[in-house]
């Protein structure tokens, strides 16, 4: 017989009165998960956790590109960009969690990372535990009355997000610093104001008064997209986030999206996804 006595908990990670709701949970890549993930894009309101559970590939958070291996996590704080990048990913298989209503201690609300704080943590030795908690994850939504599971769901989620606390605070990374970095900063700040106008790399360079070549081959070594990829993605992003969460027809979105032409948006949109807009939408509503 044995016997491992746990410590008392004498403070909570969490702030006073709250607790992580769990919002969703999706799957992407794989015969069994057909799903796409979503091209660059931003949550206003949630936090996100991606799991990768298979595969390699590049990954932008914010205004950096990092290389993601299996067993590695990803931390989204609210109001991030973030986007699976094309080159040079391989077979993603991932898992995502939305969170909602998290507040830990130090951090502002729908934070799980500090903004200088590396969003990719590998889980090392810790892996086959982080496994066990996606397991029961996939586990509830199997039961016949899965939203009466809730609670079980969040208490879970509880204990998750308290393990990667513990390891973000062994291997927490700061975010790299530098001119080029600097620079690409730059670069995605601009476009993120204005990727909806009809920008030509040449504008691009005139407004920050770099030289165009400079400013695409610094922007593609920092981010992993040429300038115009980066917005043909960001409004792609958005108009998936219409699709998702709003009823507005195709032609709406495309209008909303920086398309005049319908036709173009979607011949673009399938390019980028893989699927038209509308069966876009409805793998997603299934």
């Amino acid at each position: 017989m044995s016997q491992f006595s746990f410590p008392e908990v004498r403070s909570s990670i969490f702030e006073l009165h709250t607790q992580p709701q769990l919002f969703y949970l999706r799957h992407f890549g794989g015969s069994d998960a057909p799903k796409p993930p979503q091209a660059l894009h931003t949550h206003q309101d949630l936090t996100e956790l991606l799991f990768i559970e298979e595969g390699t590939g590049k990954y932008m958070v914010d205004h950096q590109v990092y290389n993601v291996h299996k067993g590695d996590l990803l931390l989204l704080n609210a109001n991030i960009l973030h986007g699976l990048c094309e080159e040079g990913s391989s077979k993603i298989q991932a898992c995502q969690l939305g969170i909602r209503r998290l507040h830990l201690k130090g951090l502002e609300p729908d934070q799980l990372i500090a903004p200088d704080i590396c969003p990719v943590l590998p889980t090392g030795p810790r892996l086959p535990l982080l496994l066990q908690f996606f397991r029961i994850f996939d586990a509830l939504i199997q039961e016949p009355q899965p939203e009466q599971l809730g609670e079980t769901a969040n208490h879970t989620l509880q204990a998750l997000i308290t393990l990667i606390y513990q390891l973000l605070l062994k291997s927490g990374k700061a975010l790299p610093q530098g001119q080029d970095y600097n620079l690409g900063l730059r670069i995605k700040e601009y476009i993120d104001a204005h990727y909806l106008e009809d920008l030509k790399l040449a504008s691009i360079a005139e407004a920050l008064h770099v030289n165009p070549y400079y400013l695409s081959h610094t922007f593609k070594k920092i981010l992993g997209y040429s300038p115009i990829q980066y917005m043909i993605h960001r409004r792609i992003g958005e108009a998936q986030n219409l699709l998702i969460n709003t009823d507005y027809t195709i032609t709406e979105i495309a209008l909303r999206c920086g398309y005049n032409n319908s036709n173009y948006f979607q011949v673009v949109f399938n390019t980028i996804v893989g699927m038209p807009p509308g069966k876009y939408r409805k793998s997603w509503r299934q």
